[in-house]
């Protein structure tokens, strides 16, 4: 296609083909890149990805930001938008001396900002190594009302740590320990280390400032969910908060995670969406970000693994989730802007165990993703919302695969699409298993 444009490219042979790291340059290039998100602002389309010291899923990974104000012709140079808090960083799959962000999933609020939620994990290998987790840890409690962070000492004594970042004791009594910023811990003026790091206090050998070490208290190893927030079109950002207390349910496990992609903005609320061992869960703010809710009454939406959602022509939510095997794609609905949920028939396209991304426009909803049985040559399946000749909704007629709109041959994998026009939609996706997310402009 005419359009396509190598957005994130990475420099490391280890991880990407020798041949295809040629293109990787300061504008657009790093070690490695996974987990594409993309939205569009109000004509500035706003590109995130893993920006990763490996090809893993865990080790020293940030997210990083670059956004075009033309359609996707020309690009604003990479820039990394948050850093995790690291003991090494390196390119060895094998280091975990290292917290990570991954699985950005970008929205355009009602006031225009961009707001993005990341998976954060402390020091660890994420949710490919459960011994490593602490489920059995509680790692949120009540105070005063509020569901507050807990951290711990050696002995196992917890503290709470507020939403200004006081430390309270678990008699209820106010510390001099304070937690700002990603984990960092300081006692009065004093910075002891980071509370999602193994080890204990140390100096950093990085004479640049990058690594650092474990805080005498810490946090529970389990997945939280960070925020950020973008006020002038992906430009300047934020720093990250964890907004992981506001809608987080013991029940959920060790692992509350970020379904990558896109959220989706429905009149005033921005909804986002999670998912952990147990199910998928809905999560929205009705204030740009600025507090997050979850329905008691719906705690789980039915539906499974990492999921994407549009609002149809017909008002109603439409939520695409990943089989856990080559089948045809569950699907909730809700008919309240995400409060309560349904499932519904599978939609009729089938996709290997992988993401997929969706927008609707006018009558029809379009959802990207692997065909066959593999992750490989990416469509676009398209979704026509059909009516009887008295106006009751019958359904959704989907496209056979040969009829779907074609995105590339060859790799295909996680994506995320906005929509330019009434005509035109921009996709961003994996074309290899590891570092190239490409752009394209796809004409329906």
């Amino acid at each position: 296609m005419s359009d396509s444009k190598i957005i994130f490219c990475g420099n490391s042979k280890d991880f990407l083909a020798e041949e295809l790291t040629k293109a990787s340059n300061a504008e657009n290039g790093g070690t490695a890149f996974r987990i594409p998100s993309l939205v569009n602002a109000d004509g500035t389309l706003v590109a995130i990805a893993d920006k990763a010291a490996t090809g893993s899923d865990w080790g020293y990974i940030e997210l990083a930001v670059r956004t075009s104000a033309d359609g996707g012709k020309t690009w604003t140079p990479i820039k990394t938008i948050a850093a995790p808090p690291a003991r090494e960083i390196n390119s060895s799959v094998e280091n975990t001396k290292t917290a990570f962000f991954i699985d950005p999933c970008a929205v355009v609020a009602p006031n225009g900002d961009v707001v993005v939620l990341a998976t954060f994990f402390p020091e660890s290998k994420g949710i490919h190594d459960k011994k490593i987790l602490e489920p059995k840890k509680v790692a949120y409690a009540d105070f005063n009302g509020k569901n507050c962070q807990l951290i711990y000492d050696r002995n196992g004594k917890f503290y709470y740590v507020l939403d200004d970042g006081t430390v309270i004791d678990s008699a209820k009594s106010k510390t001099d320990y304070t937690v700002k910023g990603i984990g960092e811990l300081y006692k009065g003026s004093e910075y002891v280390g980071n509370i999602y790091l193994n080890g204990e206090m140390g100096k950093s050998e990085d004479e640049n400032g990058k690594t650092t070490f474990g805080a005498p208290l810490k946090a529970p190893k389990r997945s939280y969910v960070y925020m950020l927030k973008s006020s002038d079109k992906g430009a300047t950002w934020s720093e990250p908060v964890n907004i992981t207390g506001a809608v987080y349910n013991f029940e959920d496990g060790a692992f509350f995670a970020v379904a990558p992609g896109a959220g989706l903005a429905v009149d005033n609320r921005i909804i986002m969406p999670i998912y952990t061992l147990k199910g998928t869960v809905c999560i929205y703010s009705d204030d740009n970000g600025a507090t997050w809710q979850r329905n008691p009454q719906f705690q789980y939406t039915d539906n499974v693994d990492e999921w994407c959602a549009v609002k149809a022509a017909d008002n109603k939510i439409y939520a695409f989730g990943r089989a856990k095997k080559y089948a045809a794609t569950p699907v909730t609905v809700s008919e309240d802007n995400g409060l309560g949920w349904y499932r519904t028939k599978n939609a009729k396209f089938k996709a290997p165990k992988c993401q997929k991304s969706a927008v609707a426009i006018g009558d029809k909803i379009y959802v990207a993703h692997p065909s066959g049985k593999k992750r490989e040559n990416g469509i676009i399946s398209v979704g026509t919302l059909t009516y009887n000749k008295k106006g009751k909704f019958k359904g959704i007629v989907w496209t056979k695969d040969k009829d779907s709109v074609k995105i590339n041959n060859g790799f295909f994998a996680y994506s995320s699409m906005a929509k330019l026009s009434d005509n035109k939609i921009a996709v961003l996706y994996e074309d290899q298993p590891s570092s190239h997310i490409v752009f394209d402009v796809i004409n329906l």
